[in-house]
């Protein structure tokens, strides 16, 4: 049941309006194998490109990665593939075993700032973004479908494609994290879903993420000011419902909806706690 839902909020999507990278954006970057920052800018503009965003422990993703290298090896030469590991909970030790056990040819590269996610709004693993050669998003999804296909071979033509297919889904607004200027509060950074679906590919960090809500609630207990920020990747309110009932959370918990917070204090794993005292950040955790 939990492997069906989260299959549902993959396909839900979100809202993103077709647009050219403006000059007067931030440079997007992402660091390749090798540790060096690549501009993705560098690619567009020349030829479509094809971001796919992706995790080791994402079961889709790896169910996915046949059809991503053959799709590499069909259209590699017209449309720019840019595979993207979303850095949360992963490694590169990881990402090196997945290149190998599916023979992966195409550049891989990580989204170490979180930003380039942020940028195209991207809400859960695996999501595939398409680009053409005006620089415009033309197509987003997150199944390795027919219509996938089809813009791929459409792009391979002529870089263009007619119609636009984006999803639709707009995502809320986050709740913002305020920092007392007296006493104690604690942060706790994690997932709805890492206690549950990381149990079979990353054990010991699914049961981090049960001890790191058990001792926030102790804190809780305990009278210190407590707060929890989920991560928004395959997140939406009721699975949030069912996370607080499973733990019994009683204190303010809301999604970090366009990621701000998990990029602004650098999140690269759940689950994080951070430790505040008079305002200012005194210890961060990821072992309980």
């Amino acid at each position: 049941m939990k492997y069906k839902f989260i299959t549902l909020i993959l396909l839900t999507g979100l809202l993103l309006v077709s647009k050219s990278i403006s000059a007067n954006t931030a440079p997007l970057v992402l660091e390749n194998e090798a540790g060096q920052i690549v501009k993705l800018d560098s690619y567009l503009g020349k030829k479509p490109v094809y971001l796919k965003f992706w995790a080791t422990w994402c079961k889709p993703c790896m169910e996915q990665m046949p059809h991503f290298q053959h799709a590499y090896e069909q259209y590699g030469d017209k449309i720019q593939f840019v595979a993207i590991n979303i850095d949360l909970n992963d490694d590169a030790h990881a990402v090196a075993k997945v290149k190998e056990r599916f023979s992966l040819t195409m550049p891989l590269f990580t989204d170490h700032t979180a930003q380039v996610a942020k940028h195209y709004e991207f809400m859960g693993t695996p999501f595939h973004v398409l680009i053409d050669s005006d620089e415009k998003v033309i197509f987003q999804g997150h199944e390795a479908d027919k219509p996938l296909d089809n813009t791929l071979r459409l792009l391979s033509h002529n870089g263009k494609v007619d119609k636009a297919r984006l999803l639709g889904e707009k995502h809320g607004q986050a709740t913002p994290l305020v920092i007392p200027n007296k006493g104690k509060k604690a942060v706790l950074f994690t997932a709805t879903w890492c206690d549950w679906y990381l149990a079979d590919t990353r054990p010991a960090m699914a049961k981090q993420c049960v001890l790191a809500q058990q001792h926030v609630n102790t804190l809780a207990e305990q009278g210190v000011d407590v707060e929890v920020k989920l991560s928004q990747l395959w997140t939406d309110q009721s699975a949030v419902q069912e996370y607080v009932d499973k733990f019994a959370v009683t204190m303010p918990v809301s999604i970090d909806y366009g990621n701000d917070l998990f990029i602004e204090n650098g999140i690269n794993s759940v689950p994080s706690l951070l430790i505040y005292n008079d305002g200012k950040l005194v210890s961060k955790h990821a072992k309980f």
